[in-house]
């Protein structure tokens, strides 16, 4: 029973880890992290997951299940993009401005467009585990 337990909150870690890699910005930890616990979490980490070719990704191995209520990291995507298609920075107010009427068409921005964007909503916001949202920092 511990062991399944276990497996699941390592499991929710996982795909929380990868999800903060991918949309958090680097934040600094109030401990220094030793070489030691490093070095447990690197195998802990490759114990439980595999690198997907297909999806350029990093997947859990098939005996790990995720745990329920988590989301994918596509759904933590998905919610980002929707609020960049409904919100657009102003400069000068510093802040994110609603698009009044239809969402934008995110593809019809240029790449760096859409870059300078993102980087400025993951410098505002975090993904919240316990709400399943995005929460300002």
């Amino acid at each position: 029973m511990k062991l399944s337990i276990t497996r699941s909150i390592v499991a929710a870690g996982l795909v929380f880890g990868l999800s903060a890699i991918t949309l958090a910005p680097v934040h600094a930890q109030g401990t220094p992290t030793t070489r030691a616990q490093v070095k447990m979490d690197r195998d802990a980490f490759f114990a439980m997951a595999r690198w997907d070719s297909v999806t350029d990704n990093w997947v859990l191995k098939d005996e790990f299940v995720m745990p329920a209520g988590v989301m994918s990291r596509m759904e933590v995507k998905a919610m980002r993009d929707k609020f960049l298609s409904m919100n657009t920075w102003d400069d000068q107010k510093s802040q994110w401005i609603p698009v009044g009427g239809i969402p934008r068409d995110m593809s019809t921005l240029t790449r760096a467009q859409v870059k300078a964007e993102t980087e400025r909503f993951l410098k505002m916001y975090r993904f919240d585990e316990q709400s399943s949202s995005f929460v300002k920092n």
